[in-house]
């Protein structure tokens, strides 16, 4: 990380002399609260959708949740976690992405374990989504995730320390927020954008809140992002080493949906997408994400979007 901007990170805050002289974390100060019910809607200013905020140190911060989506990056160092889920413990490079309501302690964190809070309207996630123009299975299981109700438990921590490109953007986003003009909704927005594809394309290394069961079946998202145009069940179980049956019953439980069903809808907007972005010829298309029989994709196509293949590629060439 840039030296300056880590500086700044790194530099103890008034609450953090507080607490040195004695003081302890106070939720009131930070927010409107009840029962440890934290709304950072003051923090967001002028309709901003993400703040930045360094992770307060020094001192054990009480259990807490909150209406917003929040992401700690750790630049150095370590903290601790207290989940519904039971105890993550985040080091240096890493990300923890807490969903709305998500209920969580922390242990007192030392001078050199440097954090930076992101503080996220959950409406920032729908629109860098939508910004990448990125939509499948994955997408929108961490969407939900991150930004539905939430059941009190809802976390992703991913170990990306060793991925120099998630790096890079978790920095510029800090330094976006240190360094604003005109233009930093827009590269913010971006930005994240990039970073979520990074992560969804890290999925298989995510911990996520809930059973063994539950990782399963975002494992199996991510074994279908990347490999929709062959997978199988039964390479994905064997992937996996857990019987077909555990696999399908996994997803299903935990998705809503059978194997077939997240793959068809994975392969379907992957052919919108080149439909709407490429002039390859259909048949093309059909063949690259997974079709053998040309007649199955059309029906599957028009029952998914409503119109022919060419009657979209022709309806958004238009718009």
């Amino acid at each position: 990380m840039d030296h300056n901007l880590f500086s700044r990170l790194s530099a103890v805050t008034p609450e953090e002399q507080r607490i040195l002289d004695g003081s302890q974390v106070n939720l009131s100060e930070y927010a409107r609260s009840r029962a440890g019910e934290v709304a950072f809607d003051a923090l967001f200013h002028n309709g901003r959708l993400i703040e930045v905020r360094p992770h307060t140190r020094f001192a054990p911060f009480p259990r807490h949740r909150h209406d917003y989506v929040e992401i700690l990056y750790m630049a150095s160092g370590q903290t601790t976690h207290h989940l519904a889920g039971g105890t993550v413990r985040v080091q240096r490079g890493e990300l923890l992405f807490l969903g709305r309501n998500t209920w969580h302690a922390i242990d007192p964190a030392g001078r050199d374990d440097v954090g930076v809070n992101f503080l996220i309207d959950p409406a920032f996630f729908h629109t860098a989504f939508d910004l990448m123009d990125e939509s499948g299975p994955l997408s929108d299981f961490l969407i939900h995730c991150l930004t539905g109700g939430g059941s009190g438990d809802e976390y992703l921590h991913f170990q990306a320390s060793d991925i120099l490109p998630v790096q890079n953007l978790v920095e510029n986003l800090i330094y976006t927020v240190y360094h604003p003009d005109q233009s930093t909704e827009r590269i913010q927005e971006l930005t994240m954008g990039i970073l979520l594809l990074h992560l969804m394309r890290l999925a298989h290394r995510a911990q996520i809140s809930g059973s063994g069961a539950r990782e399963l079946a975002l494992q199996a998202l991510a074994y279908i992002e990347h490999h929709y145009p062959h997978a199988t069940l039964s390479a994905f179980a064997a992937d996996s080493r857990v019987p077909v049956y555990t696999a399908s019953r996994a997803i299903k439980a935990h998705l809503g949906q059978t194997f077939q069903q997240l793959l068809h809808e994975r392969r379907l907007t992957a052919a919108a997408r080149l439909l709407q972005h490429t002039q390859l010829p259909i048949s093309e298309i059909t063949a690259s994400v997974g079709y053998e029989n040309t007649g199955h994709f059309f029906r599957s196509f028009k029952a998914r979007f409503g119109v022919t293949p060419r009657e979209y590629r022709l309806d958004t060439a238009c718009k």
